[in-house]
Protein backbone atom coordinates (compact mmCIF):
# COMPACT_ATOMS: atom_id res chain seq x y z
CA UNK A 1 0.00 0.00 0.00
CA UNK A 2 1.53 3.64 -0.91
CA UNK A 3 1.62 6.18 1.40
CA UNK A 4 2.15 9.83 1.14
CA UNK A 5 1.99 13.44 2.94
CA UNK A 6 -1.51 14.63 3.51
CA UNK A 7 -1.97 17.27 0.80
CA UNK A 8 -2.75 20.60 2.02
CA UNK A 9 -6.22 22.09 0.14
CA UNK A 10 -6.50 25.89 0.17
CA UNK A 11 -9.99 27.77 1.38
CA UNK A 12 -12.16 28.27 -1.43
CA UNK A 13 -12.15 31.94 -1.78
CA UNK A 14 -14.34 32.40 -4.16
CA UNK A 15 -16.86 31.76 -0.89
CA UNK A 16 -19.52 34.92 -0.17
CA UNK A 17 -17.52 34.90 3.36
CA UNK A 18 -14.48 35.87 1.92
CA UNK A 19 -15.45 38.17 -1.14
CA UNK A 20 -17.55 40.28 1.24
CA UNK A 21 -15.17 40.10 4.04
CA UNK A 22 -13.05 43.61 4.85
CA UNK A 23 -9.57 44.36 4.29
CA UNK A 24 -8.00 43.61 7.57
CA UNK A 25 -7.01 46.46 9.49
CA UNK A 26 -3.23 47.06 9.92
CA UNK A 27 -1.70 49.27 13.01
CA UNK A 28 2.00 50.58 13.37
CA UNK A 29 3.65 49.10 16.22
CA UNK A 30 3.69 51.96 19.07
CA UNK A 31 7.62 51.21 20.42
CA UNK A 32 9.78 48.70 19.36
CA UNK A 33 8.53 44.88 21.40
CA UNK A 34 5.23 46.48 21.73
CA UNK A 35 2.30 45.74 19.69
CA UNK A 36 -0.74 47.59 18.96
CA UNK A 37 -3.84 47.23 20.79
CA UNK A 38 -6.54 44.70 19.48
CA UNK A 39 -2.69 42.88 17.76
CA UNK A 40 -3.62 39.07 16.24
CA UNK A 41 -1.93 36.42 18.20
CA UNK A 42 -0.34 33.66 15.45
CA UNK A 43 -1.93 30.01 16.01
CA UNK A 44 -0.31 26.65 14.97
CA UNK A 45 -2.45 26.91 11.55
CA UNK A 46 -1.91 28.60 8.66
CA UNK A 47 -3.37 31.60 8.36
CA UNK A 48 -4.07 34.27 5.49
CA UNK A 49 -4.82 37.70 6.03
CA UNK A 50 -6.81 39.63 3.18
CA UNK A 51 -4.72 43.18 2.18
CA UNK A 52 -5.79 45.13 -1.07
CA UNK A 53 -8.38 41.78 -1.89
CA UNK A 54 -6.18 39.61 -2.11
CA UNK A 55 -5.85 36.54 0.63
CA UNK A 56 -2.24 36.63 1.59
CA UNK A 57 -1.14 33.27 3.83
CA UNK A 58 1.39 33.64 6.57
CA UNK A 59 5.32 33.70 5.24
CA UNK A 60 5.43 30.81 8.46
CA UNK A 61 3.89 29.44 11.10
CA UNK A 62 5.03 30.01 15.01
CA UNK A 63 2.03 30.46 17.93
CA UNK A 64 1.66 33.59 20.26
CA UNK A 65 3.61 35.79 17.59
CA UNK A 66 2.41 38.94 15.56
CA UNK A 67 1.90 39.13 12.00
CA UNK A 68 3.21 41.77 10.36
CA UNK A 69 3.10 43.22 7.16
CA UNK A 70 6.22 43.99 5.31
CA UNK A 71 7.30 44.07 1.21
CA UNK A 72 4.16 42.22 0.31
CA UNK A 73 4.24 39.53 2.03
CA UNK A 74 3.33 38.32 5.92
CA UNK A 75 6.00 38.42 8.51
CA UNK A 76 5.21 36.21 11.41
CA UNK A 77 7.37 38.18 14.31
CA UNK A 78 8.11 37.06 17.73
CA UNK A 79 7.14 40.57 20.59
CA UNK A 80 10.58 40.99 20.96
CA UNK A 81 12.13 41.86 17.03
CA UNK A 82 8.97 44.54 16.43
CA UNK A 83 10.18 47.98 15.56
CA UNK A 84 8.05 50.89 16.20
CA UNK A 85 6.35 51.46 12.83
CA UNK A 86 5.87 47.76 11.39
CA UNK A 87 2.73 47.32 10.30
CA UNK A 88 0.71 45.12 12.45
CA UNK A 89 -2.43 43.39 11.57
CA UNK A 90 -4.94 43.34 14.13
CA UNK A 91 -8.43 41.42 14.63
CA UNK A 92 -9.69 38.69 17.53
CA UNK A 93 -11.83 36.94 14.83
CA UNK A 94 -10.55 34.20 13.19
CA UNK A 95 -13.11 33.26 10.43
CA UNK A 96 -12.68 36.54 7.61
CA UNK A 97 -15.21 39.01 10.12
CA UNK A 98 -11.87 40.97 10.45
CA UNK A 99 -10.26 40.29 7.30
CA UNK A 100 -7.96 37.15 9.28
CA UNK A 101 -8.88 33.55 8.99
CA UNK A 102 -7.42 30.48 10.30
CA UNK A 103 -6.85 27.61 8.10
CA UNK A 104 -7.65 24.51 10.72
CA UNK A 105 -8.84 22.24 8.34
CA UNK A 106 -6.27 22.33 5.37
CA UNK A 107 -4.74 19.03 6.35
CA UNK A 108 -7.69 17.06 7.13
CA UNK A 109 -7.73 13.52 5.91
CA UNK A 110 -11.24 12.70 3.48
CA UNK A 111 -12.19 10.50 5.80
CA UNK A 112 -12.13 12.61 8.85
CA UNK A 113 -15.26 14.73 9.62
CA UNK A 114 -15.70 18.66 10.10
CA UNK A 115 -16.21 17.67 13.72
CA UNK A 116 -12.81 16.69 14.71
CA UNK A 117 -10.65 20.24 13.79
CA UNK A 118 -9.57 20.65 17.53
CA UNK A 119 -10.34 17.15 18.57
CA UNK A 120 -7.34 14.50 19.89
CA UNK A 121 -7.72 10.76 19.55
CA UNK A 122 -11.96 11.31 19.31
CA UNK A 123 -13.48 7.81 20.35
CA UNK A 124 -10.18 6.37 21.34
CA UNK A 125 -8.91 5.37 24.91
CA UNK A 126 -5.67 4.32 26.72
CA UNK A 127 -6.67 0.72 25.81
CA UNK A 128 -6.54 1.45 22.31
CA UNK A 129 -3.63 -0.01 20.84
CA UNK A 130 -1.27 2.70 18.87
CA UNK A 131 0.04 0.46 16.14
CA UNK A 132 -1.76 2.60 13.78
CA UNK A 133 0.24 5.89 15.17
CA UNK A 134 3.60 4.36 14.79
CA UNK A 135 2.69 3.08 11.15
CA UNK A 136 2.10 6.53 10.40
CA UNK A 137 4.76 8.09 12.50
CA UNK A 138 7.54 5.63 10.60
CA UNK A 139 5.96 6.67 7.07
CA UNK A 140 6.70 10.13 8.10
CA UNK A 141 9.98 9.63 9.41
CA UNK A 142 11.17 7.65 6.54
CA UNK A 143 9.44 10.68 4.11
CA UNK A 144 11.43 13.30 5.85
CA UNK A 145 14.87 11.37 5.82
CA UNK A 146 14.71 11.67 2.01
CA UNK A 147 12.45 14.91 0.83
CA UNK A 148 12.68 17.20 4.02
CA UNK A 149 14.32 17.96 7.22
CA UNK A 150 13.90 16.27 10.67
CA UNK A 151 14.90 18.02 13.67
CA UNK A 152 14.37 16.69 17.37
CA UNK A 153 14.13 18.33 20.58
CA UNK A 154 15.20 16.07 22.79
CA UNK A 155 15.39 15.69 26.97
CA UNK A 156 18.12 14.10 29.38
CA UNK A 157 15.88 10.73 29.73
CA UNK A 158 17.09 9.70 26.53
CA UNK A 159 20.03 9.69 28.07
CA UNK A 160 19.74 7.96 30.86
CA UNK A 161 18.17 4.56 29.76
CA UNK A 162 20.60 2.23 27.77
CA UNK A 163 17.80 1.33 25.50
CA UNK A 164 16.75 4.42 24.49
CA UNK A 165 20.01 6.01 24.15
CA UNK A 166 20.99 3.38 22.11
CA UNK A 167 18.17 3.58 20.00
CA UNK A 168 18.23 7.42 19.50
CA UNK A 169 22.31 6.77 18.68
CA UNK A 170 21.11 4.59 15.87
CA UNK A 171 18.63 6.92 14.29
CA UNK A 172 21.30 9.43 14.39
CA UNK A 173 23.30 7.02 12.26
CA UNK A 174 20.45 6.07 9.80
CA UNK A 175 19.64 9.61 8.43
CA UNK A 176 16.97 10.29 10.79
CA UNK A 177 18.54 13.35 12.79
CA UNK A 178 18.58 16.49 10.87
CA UNK A 179 19.42 18.48 13.69
CA UNK A 180 19.07 18.31 17.86
CA UNK A 181 17.75 20.66 20.02
CA UNK A 182 18.63 20.29 23.57
CA UNK A 183 20.24 21.66 27.05
CA UNK A 184 22.85 21.11 28.98
CA UNK A 185 21.96 17.89 30.65
CA UNK A 186 21.39 15.63 27.49
CA UNK A 187 24.77 16.34 26.15
CA UNK A 188 26.12 15.84 29.79
CA UNK A 189 24.68 12.53 30.62
CA UNK A 190 25.24 11.01 27.09
CA UNK A 191 28.71 11.74 27.30
CA UNK A 192 28.75 10.68 31.21
CA UNK A 193 27.64 7.49 29.79
CA UNK A 194 29.79 7.16 27.11
CA UNK A 195 32.62 8.19 29.45
CA UNK A 196 32.09 6.34 32.75
CA UNK A 197 29.17 4.01 31.76
CA UNK A 198 26.51 6.21 33.99
CA UNK A 199 23.81 9.00 34.23
CA UNK A 200 23.68 11.03 36.41
CA UNK A 201 25.62 8.82 39.06
CA UNK A 202 23.53 5.34 37.75
CA UNK A 203 24.56 2.43 35.92
CA UNK A 204 23.00 3.30 32.22
CA UNK A 205 21.59 -0.16 31.98
CA UNK A 206 21.05 -1.50 35.65
CA UNK A 207 19.71 2.23 36.49
CA UNK A 208 21.72 1.39 40.08
CA UNK A 209 23.78 4.24 42.16
CA UNK A 210 27.65 4.05 41.86
CA UNK A 211 29.78 5.22 44.44
CA UNK A 212 30.56 8.48 43.99
CA UNK A 213 28.65 8.55 41.38
CA UNK A 214 27.23 11.99 41.81
CA UNK A 215 30.77 13.27 41.01
CA UNK A 216 30.38 11.91 37.45
CA UNK A 217 28.80 14.20 35.13
CA UNK A 218 30.79 16.95 36.82
CA UNK A 219 33.95 14.57 35.87
CA UNK A 220 32.94 14.84 32.69
CA UNK A 221 31.97 18.49 32.32
CA UNK A 222 35.35 18.99 33.68
CA UNK A 223 37.37 16.81 31.41
CA UNK A 224 35.45 18.16 28.43
CA UNK A 225 36.48 21.55 29.04
CA UNK A 226 40.24 20.14 30.04
CA UNK A 227 40.58 19.19 26.37
CA UNK A 228 38.99 22.10 24.87
CA UNK A 229 36.02 21.12 23.91
CA UNK A 230 33.85 18.47 22.72
CA UNK A 231 35.22 16.93 19.20
CA UNK A 232 38.76 17.42 21.59
CA UNK A 233 37.42 15.14 24.27
CA UNK A 234 35.80 12.44 21.88
CA UNK A 235 39.09 11.99 20.89
CA UNK A 236 41.39 12.34 23.32
CA UNK A 237 39.49 9.61 25.16
CA UNK A 238 38.23 7.17 22.50
CA UNK A 239 34.82 7.66 22.99
CA UNK A 240 32.72 5.51 20.40
CA UNK A 241 29.01 5.71 21.56
CA UNK A 242 26.15 7.53 22.02
CA UNK A 243 23.87 10.91 20.78
CA UNK A 244 26.75 13.19 20.89
CA UNK A 245 29.60 11.12 19.22
CA UNK A 246 26.91 9.94 16.33
CA UNK A 247 26.00 13.70 15.69
CA UNK A 248 29.70 14.62 15.38
CA UNK A 249 30.81 11.13 13.45
CA UNK A 250 27.91 12.53 10.96
CA UNK A 251 28.05 16.05 11.18
CA UNK A 252 24.62 16.33 12.54
CA UNK A 253 24.37 20.11 13.94
CA UNK A 254 23.13 19.98 17.36
CA UNK A 255 22.07 23.60 19.39
CA UNK A 256 22.06 23.31 23.36
CA UNK A 257 20.61 26.16 25.26
CA UNK A 258 20.96 27.07 28.71
CA UNK A 259 19.30 26.65 31.68
CA UNK A 260 19.29 28.14 35.83
CA UNK A 261 19.86 24.79 36.97
CA UNK A 262 22.89 23.68 34.44
CA UNK A 263 26.31 22.16 36.03
CA UNK A 264 29.33 23.67 34.52
CA UNK A 265 28.13 23.96 31.50
CA UNK A 266 29.52 21.89 28.40
CA UNK A 267 31.50 24.52 26.49
CA UNK A 268 29.11 24.50 23.35
CA UNK A 269 25.89 25.63 26.08
CA UNK A 270 24.52 28.81 24.83
CA UNK A 271 23.87 30.97 28.55
CA UNK A 272 22.04 33.75 26.22
CA UNK A 273 18.40 32.04 26.09
CA UNK A 274 17.07 34.51 22.93
CA UNK A 275 20.83 33.74 21.10
CA UNK A 276 20.05 30.11 21.75
CA UNK A 277 16.47 30.46 20.31
CA UNK A 278 17.87 32.33 17.26
CA UNK A 279 19.85 29.31 16.41
CA UNK A 280 17.57 26.94 17.10
CA UNK A 281 15.44 28.79 14.85
CA UNK A 282 17.91 28.72 12.19
CA UNK A 283 17.83 24.89 12.00
CA UNK A 284 13.89 25.17 12.35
Amino acid sequence: MSWALRKYTEPDFAQEKFTKAPDVRLCEAPEDQVAPQDFHAMSIFPEYFKIGGRWILAKDSRMDCVPVYERGEIIVREFRLLKKGDLVAVGRTENGEDGIYVHAGGFRDEESGASDVFSFRQGRSRETAFSRDYDELYNVLRHDRDHGKIVWVMGPAFAFDYDARYAFSKLVAGGYVHALLAGNALATHDLEAAYMKTALGQDIYTQRNQPNGHYNHLTTINQVKLRGGIPQFIEAEGINDGIIYNCEKYHVPYVLAGSIRDDGPLPPVIGDVYRAQDRMRDQV
